[in-house]
Formats: C-alpha cells, structure tokens, sequence
C-alpha cells in the first residue's frame, strides 16, 4: 500500500446471509482487527454463523433496511477514532482481499471515496442488473456533477470526516439510495469518487439479490430529482457528467466553435427535412451492423480505442480486442494498430490499455503499435494518417457493429480503404443496441452536415479536420 498505512474498520451489513457471511468475515478479519457486522433482523442462520468470531456484532431485532445498517456500522466505527471506513457487502460480491487495492487508490486520492468498480466486466453481472446501475449511473452522476464508472457497488472506502454533520435518510424504503445518496453529499463537500477495478463475482451459493431494479431505481432518481429540483436542475452538473465526456470536447485548450456550429447545422437540417435524413442515417447504420463480416482481408489492423473503465477496456472494447486476437489466431504475424489516447479520468491511454491486454493473450509487442493523442473517432483517423506509421492505405477496421458505419465512413473520408470487421459475431437487437444505433446515426449525421458545411464555404480549417 506504499506505505499508506491508515487506520480502518470494515463494516459488513447482512441480512440472511447464512451461506457466505461466515467465510467473508473471516477472511475480512485478515485484513483487519476492527471488523463490525451489522445483521438486520435475518430470520436464517446468520447470527449462529458469527458465533464466536471476534468482531463486533450488531445485531437488529428486526429488518431496517441496508441504510440503517451501514449507517450504525459507520457510527460505531467512528468510536474507535478510524481514519478510514471500508464497507463491503455480504453476500460474496466483494473480496475482502481486493482491500488493499482500494487503498492504493486512496494513497493518491486520500480525500475521495474509492468504490470497487464492477461495470467494466459486463459480460459477469446480470443483464437485468447492469443497465440498472446504468441508469443510475447517469442520473447521480449529473447530480454529483462528475462522471461515476459504478455508483451502485457496496464496497468503498469512506474518510472518515465525511460522515462530520452528515444530514441523510436511513428509511428503509431508502435501504439502496443511502449509497447514492452518500455520493450526491459527499460531492456538495468537494469530495469525488475514484474507482477501482475489481471483479463481478456471483457466488452460486449466494441468496438472490435484495436489489429490486425497478423499485430501488425509482427511488434512486427520485431523490436524484429532488436534488436537482433544490439547485434549480444543475445543469452545470449535466453537462460536466455527460455533455462535455463524450461530445464537446475542447481542441487544443479552446472552445470547439466547428463543432457547435455543426452541431447546429445537423440539426437544422434535420428539422428541414422532417426527419428523412436522420432516418437514412439510421438505415444505413443499421444495414451495415447487421451485415458487416467478422474476418480480416489485409495485413493491417486497426482497432479502435475506447473510453476507459477504472484504467481497463470495457466491454465493447474487450470485444474489439478479443476479434483482433481470433484473426492472429487465424492469421498469424498481422500488424495492429491501436488507436486512443487520454479521455475521461484514465491514467493510461485508451491504446496502451489496449496494447497490454492483447500482450496478455499473447500477441507479440512488435506486433502492435500505438497512437495515443486522440480523443474521438475523427481524430483516431487524422492521427493515423499524419503519423505514417501504416506502409498501405488498405486496412481491415476492427470496432463494434453499431459503429461500423461511422467509422468506416471517417476513415474513408481521410483516404483509407476499409475492410470493415465486426468485433461481435452478430447484432443484438435489444433497447439499449437501439439507442446506441440512434446515437450513431445523430453523430453520422453531424459528421456530414459539417463536410457539407467545411466544402461549401472552402473553410481549410474545418477541411483539415476532416480528410
């Protein structure tokens, strides 16, 4: 922990937790002297799982809820004077052996909350309850006005302080908005959230989640809404949450006019048209994700980066990654080209990420080469071309299917000839793919309203950005 060595209590809310709290705790006792559990009226064994572990037990005569829980978890904690608070749950989600990870974290972020980020590992939580914790993440993101990669996850380090004067519900009916909450505060006190990867783990033993995605996510974003109505919609927090990540961006420290104007003119024109040209957009984006191959015709690679997830690719990545290693598989001694830089809060660039999970699974480092200074996908291909580190225009164009289209249309924009390469085997109709799909049609759109507008009026500048 590089000699961040702070004093802290582990505090473990449980309710039925028969078939895993006894392990958990022990194996939380190795990390720490001071471990409080916190059982919330459990009608199973759970209590004569604890019989003599030396903890500190905490025991409700009937169910409070998971926010009553941690919260006389966290003020008994406080009576022994600890620096920090660490919570995990009790059902086996979380190892208390990711621990001290969490506090390598907090060595450089001693004042922020360390939450042990979950999201990046898709394809290991229920689908049901991923986009759940999407949904959330996006509503206490705007309200806390930052982006948070896992508001939903138990396991976190708290400083202690934060808890000083701390005015907050523990209802029951608020048993899983107390961590939203908590985080919505803590950021109204100049305090962030800092994520850590750590795995999804669903123990086959484990009882089924207490979490009620549709019940528990209204009550999220009601009181999400009730701090937003207070400080009049926050707007500032929206578009520092979301509007500025993803879409405007700032190019060489100055505010990006090209990109409003355009922005503008896209939509504009769509308004004209009653929609017709939004709507080819749409159709072709979705042809090519339906019909785009999943095989590689040229020596040269180039995989698209992607917004990283606590210093990892996420899901979508990791798809992109793990085509360009079926087609070395097939097809050994290819090239890769990676193509990312510094986006959001990643410490690493979106390439580099890249490059070292494909040298996990096996590929040679001479294989794989790096552009690392762009930001989006525009940039991806204008630093591709100006760096000349391709000996051939011909490339194989490896992203997912819904943003085939918009890729290969900007890399041919700059002079590529593109072989288009689907990291999914097909496409998955599904609410969110759609939404995904309608997004890349509104960005599709942007991108031509703004070669239109940049060939029209001969503006070099805007041309320079785009071919």
């Amino acid at each position: 922990m590089n000699n961040f060595s702070p004093a802290f209590a582990i505090v473990i809310p449980a309710y039925n937790e028969e078939s895993t709290i006894h392990d958990i705790t022990l194996r939380a006792l190795t990390q720490s002297d001071l471990v409080i559990v916190v059982d919330d009226g459990s009608t199973d064994n759970t209590l004569e799982q604890l019989e003599g572990l030396p903890i500190t037990l905490i025991a409700h005569s009937e169910n409070q809820g998971k926010a009553a829980s941690l919260w006389d978890g966290v003020q008994s904690a406080r009576q022994h004077n600890v620096d920090y608070i660490v919570t995990l749950d009790g059902d086996g989600q979380h190892a208390p052996e990711d621990i001290p990870s969490l506090f390598s974290k907090s060595a450089q972020h001693p004042e922020h909350i360390i939450v042990g980020a979950r999201l990046a590992d898709k394809s290991a939580i229920p689908a049901k309850r991923y986009y759940a914790n999407r949904i959330a993440n996006f509503w206490i993101s705007w309200a806390a006005g930052y982006p948070i990669s896992d508001t939903q996850s138990g396991f976190r380090i708290y400083p202690a302080g934060l808890f000083d004067d701390l005015s907050i519900s523990t209802a029951k009916h608020d048993s899983f908005v107390f961590e939203s909450e908590i985080i919505i505060l803590a950021a109204q006190k100049n305090i962030k959230c800092t994520s850590v990867a750590i795995p999804a783990v669903y123990a086959e033993n484990a009882r089924p989640s207490h979490f009620r995605g549709v019940r528990d996510i209204t009550y999220i974003t009601l009181m999400v809404g009730r701090s937003l109505i207070k400080r009049g919609m926050y707007l500032q927090g929206l578009y520092r949450s979301s509007i500025k990540p993803h879409l405007l961006a700032k190019a060489n420290g100055k505010m990006d006019y090209d990109g409003y104007g355009t922005a503008l003119l896209s939509l504009l024109i769509i308004f004209l048209t009653f929609g017709f040209t939004l709507l080819a957009m749409f159709v072709y984006v979705c042809y090519i994700a339906l019909t785009a191959r999943k095989e590689s015709e040229t020596g040269n690679v180039v995989m698209l980066g992607k917004r990283l997830q606590n210093n990892l690719p996420d899901y979508d990545y990791r798809l992109r990654l793990d085509r360009a290693v079926e087609v070395n598989r097939e097809t050994p001694d290819q090239h890769y080209f990676i193509l990312g830089g510094h986006t959001g809060d990643a410490e690493i660039s979106e390439a580099e990420a890249g490059k070292r999970y494909l040298i996990d699974a096996g590929l040679e480092e001479k294989q794989i080469h790096c552009e690392e200074n762009s930001r989006n996908t525009l940039e991806n291909f204008r630093n591709l071309k100006a760096g000349h580190i391709l000996d051939t225009r011909q490339i194989s164009l490896i992203t997912n299917r819904h943003h085939l289209a918009r890729a290969g249309v900007m890399a041919g924009g700059f002079g590529f000839g593109v072989n288009l390469c689907a990291a999914e085997d097909q496409y998955k109709f599904g609410f969110i793919n759609s939404i995904s799909m309608l997004m890349e049609s509104l960005l599709l759109h942007w991108y031509f309203a703004g070669k239109l507008y940049a060939n029209i009026t001969c503006n070099k500048r805007m041309l320079a950005r785009i071919q």
